[in-house]
């Protein structure tokens, strides 16, 4: 009877080592798409001469750049102005000492303007990714309701200003998003690793949160939806799921 036990008991270490390398494959395998955002800044050399920045990064600024070339190749990026007129955006990798990130230029602009951008990236672990970011500068609280939201980006974070503060919807394809976590990233807080803070939220079932009073500046937001049904090919190449991560940049002027 040792005998068989001790056997049994190695088997079965051996199946637990195997499920444990399995999921480790896994995880790896997921974590760095799910790791990374799509951050759009407007005036990013703060000098108002209409530099555009894109991010794809998990936090906000220059990074790797080791998956940027799909969002050069098949991404799209536009400014918004109060007036409605659209402008596109040409976009480009630069690289940098502080590490690579895309580039465009919107001209110059003043006043308050909404950048888009969104991205088919492709097939990534078996599902096809997408990519959507939202820059939105807004000097007053009517300036920031007409540049809410966008006809243009498939996945958004809509803001509009109520009497308690900041309110958060998240649509898909124009439909409130229930039940979906949004976070709020803190560039200016740090964790004992030194990176930035985030704090997570749920958005209720009207797909909102009320974020509250926020002071002027600059605040990050993310979101991330996830589809397990829908399956078809990209390229010749068979997939099955969908996801669509999307991010919002907004400044608020000292009216707020």
């Amino acid at each position: 009877m040792q005998k068989k036990n001790k056997h049994t008991t190695g088997k079965g270490i051996l199946v637990l080592l195997s499920s444990v390398a399995v999921m480790l494959c896994i995880m790896l395998a997921v974590l760095p798409v799910q790791a990374h955002n799509l951050w759009v800044l407007g005036d990013a050399d703060g000098k108002g001469t209409g530099q555009v920045h894109i991010y794809f990064e998990h936090h906000i600024g220059p990074g790797k750049g080791g998956y940027n070339g799909p969002i050069v190749e098949r991404g799209k990026t536009w400014l918004k102005k109060l007036d409605g007129e659209k402008q596109s955006i040409e976009i480009k990798e630069v690289t940098v000492d502080e590490g690579t990130y895309i580039a465009g230029s919107a001209e110059s602009v003043s006043g308050s303007y909404a950048l888009d951008h969104t991205s088919l990236y492709g097939i990534y672990s078996g599902r096809l990714d997408f990519f959507h970011g939202r820059y939105i500068k807004a000097e007053t609280k009517e300036d920031l309701a007409k540049l809410a939201e966008s006809p243009d980006v498939p996945v958004q974070i809509i803001p509009s200003w109520t009497d308690k503060g900041l309110m958060l919807q998240i649509k898909y394809f124009a439909l409130p998003w229930p039940r979906t976590s949004l976070w709020m990233m803190q560039p200016e807080e740090k964790d004992e690793k030194g990176e930035m803070k985030e704090k997570e939220m749920q958005t209720n079932n009207k797909g909102e949160i009320l974020i509250g009073k926020l002071k002027p500046g600059t605040h990050y937001f993310s979101t991330r939806i996830i589809e397990k049904d829908p399956a078809g090919a990209f390229e010749y190449q068979a997939y099955k799921g969908l996801m669509h991560g999307s991010t919002l940049i907004l400044k608020l002027g000292s009216s707020f």
